[in-house]
């Protein structure tokens, strides 16, 4: 069994157990916990989400977490009076996390980045879903050399912009513990940082607790 699959399940266990006390069927908790842990790929990010099944996988490994907080619908924090199934369910999200990389690899990662998290989906009586959009900032440690061997320029930097578009999964008798699917990306934008115009894409799985 790889390594992946034993984090998420010792993960999976531990947060099932303590969000047991914290089941709410009407809302899910304004705080929260992630862990995730995934695989590098050599692919393009954009290739990545419209043929996620030409990825080639790269010998890098990222394990990470995140604490998060709900500001509040768009609605709430605008006082606007946008239709309820977008005002409504559109919250806004801000998310501190650190992460690990280790194979081929061996450095550690800071992030902080705002969320817009969408929840109103017409099977969310069967299977609360979430899609979240994000923009932010990712520091390492050390310059890393996976992502100069893929920049066009063979740059690389320690800042760069984070990206880390996600969708989560959970009953809807108990919001407060999801799974989550996550591309854990950070690049230069076309150069806006530092020249930087690639970057590095990690495909990662976890949960998250809400309390």
């Amino acid at each position: 069994m790889s390594l992946f699959i034993r984090l998420s399940l010792a993960i999976a266990a531990i947060l099932a157990f303590l969000s047991s006390a914290n089941a709410d069927e009407s809302a899910p908790g304004k705080h929260s916990i992630a862990v995730f842990a995934g695989r590098a790929t050599w692919t393009n990010y954009i290739q990545t989400i419209y043929s996620p099944w030409t990825m080639e996988m790269a010998d890098i490994g990222v394990v990470g977490g995140a604490y998060s907080y709900r500001f509040g619908s768009v609605n709430e924090l605008t006082g606007w009076s946008l239709p309820a199934a977008i005002g409504d369910h559109l919250y806004v999200e801000g998310e501190l996390g650190v992460s690990t990389r280790f194979g081929d690899e061996d450095m550690q990662e800071g992030w902080a980045a705002a969320y817009l998290r969408y929840d109103y989906l017409p099977w969310n009586d069967y299977v609360y879903t979430t899609i979240g959009v994000n923009t932010g900032l990712s520091y390492l440690t050390e310059i890393s050399e996976f992502e100069r061997s893929r920049d066009s320029k063979d740059d690389a930097a320690k800042l760069l912009h984070y990206m880390g578009p996600e969708i989560t999964f959970a009953d809807p008798d108990n919001k407060n513990l999801e799974l989550l699917v996550r591309y854990h990306h950070r690049s230069g934008v076309f150069g806006l940082f530092d020249g930087v115009v690639s970057g590095s894409t990690f495909i990662t799985a976890g949960v998250r607790m809400r309390f």
